[in-house]
C-alpha cells in the first residue's frame, strides 16, 4: 500500500477548465482548475501531508457538478431533489451543498430558476391559483418567502381573474343544469381546490353564470 508520503504527482494536464492529476500509484483525478490548491506540487514531486484529501474533495465536486449537469439537462430540479439523488448516489452530503451553492452563485441553477419554470409551465397547462402554486412548491421543499416571491412575480392579479373566470365557465361547460344553489357551492368548491382566493371565486362564478365581470 502506498502511503501519502510515498505519493508523487506525475502528469498534470490543464485545459483552463479542467486539470487531470496522475498519480505515482496509478490513480488519476480531474477536477476544476480553479479547484487546484495553491500549494500544488509540480510533476515528480511528492504530495505533502493532508494534499491528498485536498484533491479528492475537488475531483468529487468535479463528478458531483458533471452529474448535475446530466440531471438538469434531462429536467428542471429542485435543490432538494438533487441533493437526494446526489447523497443516494454516494456523494458526500457537504461537497454536493458546496456545489449547488456555488451553481446558485453563479446563476447556472436555483430553486427559484425551477420556480418560476414550473409557475409558467403550470399556468400555461392549468388554471389555478396562487394558493395552489404556493402550496406545490413549498411542497418541494423550496423556502416559502422564495415561493411567494416567485408567485407573485410570475402571476399578476389580472392574471389570475382570467384564470379562475375560465375555470369557472369550464366548469359550467361540463356540469349542465339549473342554477341552484347546490351547483354554486359545487363550482365554488372546484375553484377553492384549484388554488383561487375566496374573494374571487365567488365573483369568477357570479361572472360564469352571466352575472357580471369577473372583478
Amino acid at each position: 500500500m502506498v502511503v501519502e508520503q510515498d505519493l508523487r504527482i506525475v502528469d498534470l494536464d490543464q485545459d483552463g477548465v479542467t486539470a487531470r492529476i496522475r498519480l505515482s500509484d496509478g490513480d488519476t483525478m480531474e477536477l476544476a482548475v480553479d479547484s487546484l490548491p495553491p500549494a500544488l506540487p509540480a510533476p515528480g514531486e511528492a504530495l505533502p501531508p493532508g494534499m491528498l484529501d485536498v484533491l479528492r474533495a475537488g475531483a468529487e465536486r468535479k463528478a458531483i457538478a458533471k452529474r448535475v449537469f446530466v440531471m438538469l439537462d434531462r429536467k428542471l430540479r429542485t435543490r432538494r431533489d438533487m441533493e437526494e439523488k446526489l447523497v443516494e448516489r454516494g456523494h458526500d452530503p457537504e461537497q454536493v451543498a458546496a456545489v449547488l451553492d456555488r451553481f446558485e452563485a453563479q446563476g447556472v441553477h436555483s430553486d427559484r430558476t425551477f420556480a418560476a419554470a414550473w409557475c409558467r409551465d403550470t399556468i400555461r397547462a392549468r388554471a389555478v391559483g396562487r394558493h395552489y402554486l404556493v402550496a406545490k412548491l413549498c411542497g418541494r421543499g423550496i423556502a416559502r418567502a422564495t415561493v411567494v416571491s416567485v408567485v407573485d412575480a410570475e402571476l399578476t392579479a389580472d392574471t389570475e381573474r382570467e384564470l379562475a373566470l375560465a375555470a369557472a365557465r369550464s366548469w359550467y361547460r361540463k356540469n349542465p343544469g339549473g342554477d341552484d344553489w347546490n351547483r354554486r357551492a359545487r363550482a365554488q368548491r372546484f375553484l377553492n381546490g384549484r388554488g383561487f382566493p375566496s374573494t374571487l371565486v365567488r365573483s369568477a362564478v357570479a361572472a360564469a353564470f352571466g352575472e357580471g365581470d369577473c372583478a
